[in-house]
């Protein structure tokens, strides 16, 4: 009588166990050692201008939705061109004028955007917001108006 003994089969399973077990302890280091992705603040912004009287523009940069932010943090830069498609000047800094929120700015007319009324005007001076006397974060529908006097 022949006597087996099954080492290979015993010694196949220690090797496909150890097989899975090192695989498992590749994917665990891998995971844990990349740090987890840092979150970003992620806002949409639109912008238009409107012509108030041939050389004086209302540039109108308003919250569409996403996060809030500050709107300190921003940086505006305007890219002007003559009729003819040419440019006429490109990246000029633009510091915003004035700041809405949403439920004063939908009450705005075009005329209201370009000539605004001291007495009735309820936005808030961008002046005040960059030296830290106002503290405003923007949210859906805030808008901020650029007044811009094009040069000829």
């Amino acid at each position: 009588m022949k006597k087996e003994h099954a080492v290979s089969e015993i010694v196949g399973a220690i090797l496909l166990v150890a097989i899975v077990i090192t695989g498992i302890g590749i994917v665990t280091v891998f995971m844990t050692s990349t740090p987890p992705p840092q979150a970003k603040e992620k806002a949409v912004l639109s912008s238009s201008c409107i012509d108030c009287n041939g050389s004086y523009f209302a540039i109108v940069v308003r919250h569409e939705g996403g996060d809030t932010f500050d709107p300190k943090k921003l940086t505006y830069f305007l890219n002007t061109e003559y009729a003819n498609k040419t440019r006429c000047e490109t990246g000029i800094p633009v510091d915003p004028s004035r700041f809405y929120y949403a439920e004063d700015f939908s009450e705005l007319s075009r005329d209201k955007i370009c000539w605004k009324d001291p007495s009735k005007d309820k936005s808030i001076d961008f002046e005040s917001i960059i030296n830290g006397n106002k503290k405003v974060i923007m949210t859906n529908g805030d808008a901020i108006i650029i007044e811009y006097l094009i040069k000829k």
